[in-house]
């Protein structure tokens, strides 16, 4: 059995114009931002070769080929691969890191803000090895939450509002790092998902926030089943809106992507079809949209039960037309094909 790794990993930043990327990875208390630079390995065609290779197999429209056993081999994530060989060179610094105080009662605000490393990857001979470079405070800090401008920001009494400081968090036991969305605490007590908003993300932040706003005002019935917003995290410091806390759905990350096509599922594909389209029909009779529908964006509860998710807006190429964007045509058509989905499944 594969060795757990020492680290969590964040987001990927990379760009269309070259071949440069940033990996983020969290240990312990520790967020390391790792920028490879392709300059950096031109002096060895060999590593050049690997490197570049990640890089296009870590592009999120690469379809890796199947496994001539697929019976006997286990699916490896490509982004995982990338990290674990980039990570490589850095594995005696993560180890140097005091672990997680158990016994340590950690905020968001722990989270959000931890301590932060820059890093690059060099050539030493033939061997690949971090080099620390200085942090820039400004870029760092404006990393989280999106600054929403004063004519797309709510009424403060339509959602409560929090500080990164009064959001609990508790750590699972084989946790190698803070977590950065995910289960959280109110008061100690209250189970939220906070979910994470990212710099830059002003448009499907605003036009989420407003969805919420109105599913809120809409008083929907519990048999319309859809995440919904129960306040904000906000940084007092910058004003930014770190995140959504939303109502917590217990399906330990199982989508209708996964489930759908699970043989052992067949009984419940008709129930999730009818339930999807009841609270379909229940936003549209309340003039909200859900947006980017697809199978992804449908959690499957503990209960059996579908619950629509993701109210952010945009579309995914296979399950909505691009000019059908963010209307009521668009969720039809893609509640349309994520019933044939369901029903092309295996039994």
């Amino acid at each position: 059995m594969a060795q757990r790794p020492l680290y969590e990993i964040g987001n990927t930043e990379s760009s269309i114009h070259n071949t440069d990327v940033e990996l983020n990875v969290f240990v312990s208390d520790t967020h390391f931002c790792i920028n490879l630079l392709t300059a950096n390995f031109e002096g060895s065609p060999g590593l050049l070769k690997e490197y570049l290779l990640h890089v296009e197999h870590s592009d999120p429209e690469y379809i890796p080929p199947l496994p001539e056993n697929p019976d006997g081999n286990e699916f490896v994530d490509p982004l995982e691969e990338f990290y674990e060989w980039a990570t490589k060179p850095f594995l005696s610094l993560f180890r140097e890191i005091p672990p997680l105080d158990r016994q340590r009662l950690y905020t968001l605000q722990d989270c959000l803000f931890p301590k932060q490393v820059s890093y690059t990857l060099q050539l030493a001979g033939d061997e690949l090895v971090p080099v620390q470079v200085p942090n820039d405070a400004a870029v760092e800090y404006a990393r989280v939450g999106v600054l929403l401008p004063p004519a797309r920001r709510l009424d403060s009494s339509t959602f409560p509002v929090y500080r990164p400081r009064d959001i609990h968090i508790r750590l699972s036991d084989n946790a190698m790092a803070l977590p950065q969305a995910g289960r959280v605490y109110l008061q100690g007590q209250d189970v939220c998902f906070f979910k994470k908003l990212l710099p830059g993300d002003i448009s499907m932040t605003s036009r989420e926030l407003s969805t919420y706003a109105k599913i809120h005002a809409a008083e929907l019935k519990e048999d319309v089943h859809t995440s919904r917003l129960l306040g904000l995290v906000e940084d007092e410091v910058t004003s930014r809106i770190a995140g959504f806390l939303l109502s917590y759905i217990d399906c330990a990350n199982k989508t209708l992507l996964c489930a759908g096509w699970d043989p052992n599922q067949a009984l419940l594909r008709e129930k999730w079809v009818q339930q999807i389209t009841h609270s379909i029909h229940e936003l549209h009779a309340h003039q909200i949209v859900w947006g980017d529908a697809k199978p992804d964006n449908v959690l499957i509860d503990e209960l059996d039960n579908a619950y629509l998710v993701d109210f952010g807006g945009g579309y995914t190429n296979g399950w909505v037309d691009k000019e059908l964007v963010n209307t009521v045509e668009g969720d039809l058509q893609g509640l349309e094909r994520i019933a044939k989905y369901l029903s092309e499944a295996p039994v």
